[in-house]
């Protein structure tokens, strides 16, 4: 179910896995959250908060923190038998963890209540006492395709055309990740404004925005730099109408299928011959796939929305506010390769949650680098921002080498080498704008000559595995 997502707040299977954590140099998303520790005669010990200790037991709240993972919380209850020592954190360190805590439970609570609301599901209208951030309505870009809410952000102004669950969650989410983003970036100039963000119902409503603009390209989404903007379509409303529609309809043929079943029953007194059943059970599978199906594609559109908002919107505060144009502009390649990493964040208690690889990513560009078909670090240092736009079908598997490329890049920098705290960031950013060429520029940064470290790079790729550590 829609409602049974990433937001689960127990995993039960991760229990094992909760385990003390080791504290290495520090790179964006790692995990510097301080716990209790309970150190048992056997097995891993337990981390955590140490809710209470009494003569024969440990009661304990388990936290497991895994990159690209939401948060684990368990309850669990440690025999004192089984335990060799505890070791407990300092009054302040521990008010820090118990507000942590605090605020997840809380963050939660909000964004479960929001997306009850979207799910086609349920009839679930009232927020269950969330809190509701403060929406206005305002007109829309084009006033003949209806009325619009705002919400406003320290970083952002949102504005869409969507229902009003709609626009609640996708502010609280924008709210989450721009804190995100000024923690593991903070910002270098307080003067930039807030991006506007255009999210609209349709897709047939950004195309049309697309259109006015004088464009035509098949991105989704896009970062207006000029006019500090970021527009997003979705279908998410469609979807969400037509899976509720679709589920009237599957009801009803169940209720006749069940319907039928009772008539057979009658006739046959309870003994119905199993092959006149058999077409019945059919019909129920096939309905069964057929739901099945439709929430993975509900699932799938949510996921790309938010992950479109959060690639576009570090590309926003990434412009604004931490290297400005006027400043020094990060070059393309590295813009596109960390709002990549940073678009399947998991975000929570405005911290990201980064790190991990996905299967389908990794597939990709091992058999890109198999067949030789990444593009070369040569050529990638000098692209631009055409080198990244499609405006046509023709221009879309070029675009996706350098954006696949850049990814793996921007990854092996951030997670591996650790060259992009901010000072060496700044200090290769402050070099381009100088006019220092790409190649030297990019050589100073990571201490090779290019060539060594494009070989360095393609080992980096085979040792990739699917959501490991860093």
């Amino acid at each position: 179910m829609f409602r049974h997502s990433c937001l689960t707040l127990v995993l039960l299977a991760s229990l094992l896995s909760v385990v003390a954590p080791t504290h290495g140099d520090p790179s964006p998303g790692a995990d510097d959250w301080k716990y209790d520790v309970v150190h048992r005669k056997e097995g891993l010990p337990l981390i955590g908060l140490v809710l209470e200790q009494t003569p024969s037991a440990v009661l304990m709240r388990c936290v497991s923190r895994r990159p690209g993972s939401p948060t684990v919380m368990i309850r669990e209850s440690i025999p004192t038998r089984e335990i060799d020592r505890v070791e407990l954190l300092g009054p302040e360190e521990r008010e820090k963890l118990q507000q942590r805590l605090k605020n997840l439970t809380k963050e939660r609570e909000v964004l479960s209540a929001q997306l009850k609301q979207l799910d086609p599901t349920t009839q679930t209208t009232d927020p269950a006492g969330a809190d509701q951030l403060t929406l206005a309505p305002v007109a829309w870009v084009d006033a003949d395709r209806g009325p619009a809410l705002t919400y406003k952000g320290t970083h952002f102004q949102l504005i869409s055309n969507s229902r009003e669950a709609v626009v609640q969650l996708v502010a609280i989410q924008l709210e989450q990740v721009y804190a995100a983003y000024a923690r593991a970036l903070p910002p270098r100039t307080q003067t930039g404004q807030p991006t506007v963000i255009l999210v609209t119902c349709r897709m047939t409503d950004y195309q049309a925005i697309v259109r006015a603009r004088g464009g035509n390209f098949l991105n989704p989404a896009f970062y207006d730099v000029e006019k500090n903007q970021i527009v997003c379509g979705t279908e998410l409303e469609r979807l969400a109408d037509e899976l509720k529609q679709t589920r009237k309809v599957h009801a009803k043929t169940l209720g006749e299928i069940e319907e039928r079943r009772a008539e057979l029953n009658e006739l046959y007194k309870n003994k119905v011959p199993p092959e006149l059943l058999l077409a019945f059970g059919e019909d129920q599978k096939r309905i069964k796939a057929r739901e099945d199906l439709n929430v993975q594609l509900f699932q799938r559109a949510r996921q790309r929305l938010f992950q479109r908002l959060y690639h576009e919107a570090f590309h926003a505060y990434l412009a604004t506010f931490v290297f400005p144009p006027d400043e020094g502009e990060v070059p393309r390649w590295l813009n596109e390769g960390l709002a990549q990493v940073f678009e399947t964040a998991i975000v929570e208690v405005g911290e990201l949650r980064i790190g991990h690889v996905e299967k389908e990513r990794l597939e990709a560009i091992r058999t890109a680098a198999i067949h030789g078909t990444l593009v070369p670090l040569s050529e990638l240092l000098r692209s631009t921002e055409k080198d990244f736009l499609v405006a046509h079908a023709g221009e879309k598997q070029a675009a996706d080498r350098m954006y696949l490329t850049s990814w793996g890049l921007a990854h092996y920098l951030s997670f591996d080498r650790k060259l992009l705290a901010r000072p060496a960031l700044t200090n290769y950013v402050r070099q381009i704008k100088r006019g220092t060429d790409p190649l030297d520029a990019f050589s100073e940064l990571v201490g090779h000559p290019l060539g060594k470290f494009e070989k360095e790079f393609q080992e980096y790729l085979q040792r990739l595995r699917p959501d490991m550590k860093n």
